[in-house]
């Protein structure tokens, strides 16, 4: 009766626990989704005719997190005066929101990965995780559930490896007792070889014809004469079934833990300082007609967008480095190919086999949710037949140019990714999750420093992004290197 109660107890607090995260979630939710209304009557910030809207239906997860950064925004310039917002910002509170609204879209970090909008300086998201309780039939304590293969932890199914010498007899005891009749099992290098009558017999056209081999159900002990004796290369193993319904074996039944696991961000600026001369400003306003307040705009939110989206993949590429790039050589006659178009057909294969060493790893992400691209890299995929050119994006720092049989394809300089590699990336998209290699939290998106002007006839200014970042599981993203490039 005992164990019952455990199981219960065990699925209550796990029940117990997924209330609390989807609490969680449904009042950040409901608190952005009020959020959303607000800003979508806003006048002069692009956020009106229903553009808010169509965000919310592409990507629900990236319209709560706009309308909740863009509130954070405006709480912290309604703390300046007016004098310091025109100073600070050489604009009105208006620009400033333009600016994230412009750059924050387009940024492509929250399709590669997870973007969470915190709501305070300090802000915490949890996930939930189920780990092993035993160290028990392959699986080990305190490792993740969904991230083990064992498949014997839920059940009464022991299993022990007897050391194979080159003899004929092998006798021992099993560890947990009493064993169940009918279950018992010898494997030879994996295969099944005998089993046992349920009176203590075991059977089987390798064991020996006339020296019986016995179990001893009660008390473990085992007699196994083979007819043929086993080499030091042979793999000799015993199975069998112990009886959980013994009240002496009820610490033998598997038992997981459900925790809620806390990830804390801490916002902090990512300063990028900029400088122009007077020159500049006086041609740009005189000579050329161009409204400075407008090229600021244009300006702040390409390097917004560009800067968020850098630093992020910088740090997945940091994170793909737990496994070595899966290599595909791009010499189709050396690869005996009928030529280079049908040789560039096979390089899905490829970025296949570094997705399988996330799934390999962790049981999920066997297929990419999006590759990110060097130059040579994506120019090499654009002869896939597979490939879809895309221009909606302006190309701007990281920006997406096309699918790959239905996956996203970005680019971004060779700084950021060699020229001639691929990441491999996978976000699990539901709205809820959190699974993905980065996950970013932003509470202030931009910030500037008062603009300083000098004897010299320059001006400086800085502008910093308020936020956190960190890698969650850098086992989502993978590479693949694409050998003898073109030059």
């Amino acid at each position: 009766m005992e164990k019952f109660k455990t199981m219960r107890h065990i699925m209550e607090e796990k029940a117990r626990m997924e209330e609390v995260q989807m609490t969680e979630a449904r009042t950040r939710n409901a608190i952005a989704d009020r959020l959303i209304e607000k800003w979508s009557k806003k006048k002069g910030l692009n956020l009106d005719g229903g553009k808010f809207e169509k965000i919310y239906e592409s990507n629900p997860r990236k319209a709560r997190n706009l309308a909740i950064v863009l509130e954070n925004q405006e709480k912290y310039l309604k703390t300046l005066t007016e004098t310091q917002i025109s100073n600070a910002f050489q604009g009105t509170p208006q620009t400033v929101i333009k600016v994230i609204r412009l750059g924050y879209p387009n940024s492509v970090r929250g399709e590669l990965f997870t973007e969470y909008a915190m709501t305070t300086m300090k802000d915490t998201m949890f996930k939930i995780e189920t780990v092993y309780d035993k160290t028990k039939r392959g699986a080990t304590i305190n490792n993740v559930m969904y991230e083990s293969t064992a498949d014997r932890y839920a059940s009464e199914i022991e299993r022990v490896t007897v050391s194979a010498t080159a003899t004929a007899n092998f006798t021992g005891t099993l560890a947990v007792v009493p064993a169940r009749p009918y279950t018992v099992r010898l494997l030879l290098n994996g295969y099944p070889v005998a089993s046992d009558n349920g009176s203590g017999i075991l059977v089987g056209s390798v064991l020996h014809a006339t020296t019986p081999s016995t179990i001893n159900y009660t008390s473990g002990a085992y007699d196994i004469t083979f007819a043929t004796a086993l080499t030091t290369a042979d793999a000799f193993t015993v199975e069998w079934s112990h009886n959980s319904e013994v009240s002496s074996l009820y610490g033998e039944q598997g038992q997981v833990n459900v925790r809620l696991v806390p990830c804390d961000f801490r916002a902090k600026p990512y300063p990028i300082g900029f400088s122009w001369s007077k020159m500049t400003e006086l041609l740009m306003n005189d000579q050329l007609g161009v409204d400075g307040q407008e090229v600021f705009i244009s300006a702040g939110a390409d390097e917004l967008k560009k800067s968020l989206d850098f630093q992020a993949i910088g740090l997945a590429n940091q994170a793909s480095r737990w496994t070595t790039a899966v290599s595909f050589d791009t010499d189709w006659a050396a690869a005996g190919s009928d030529s280079d178009f049908a040789h560039t057909q096979s390089v899905v294969k490829a970025l296949r086999n570094a997705s399988q060493k996330t799934y390999n790893s962790l049981m999920r992400g066997g297929e990419a949710t999006s590759y990110v691209c060097g130059p040579k890299a994506a120019t090499y995929l654009t002869a896939h037949k597979g490939f879809v050119s895309d221009n909606s994006m302006p190309a701007v720092g990281a920006y997406k140019f096309g699918t790959l049989n239905g996956i996203p394809l970005y680019q971004v300089p060779s700084d950021v990714v060699a020229t001639d590699e691929i990441l491999c990336t996978y976000k699990n998209n539901k709205e809820e999750s959190n699974d993905s290699a980065i996950v970013t939290g932003s509470y202030i998106p931009l910030y500037q420093t008062q603009v300083l002007e000098y004897s010299s006839f320059h001006s400086e200014t800085a502008i910093a992004f308020f936020g956190d970042m960190r890698i969650n599981e850098g086992r989502y993203v993978t590479k693949v290197k694409l050998e003898n490039l073109p030059a």
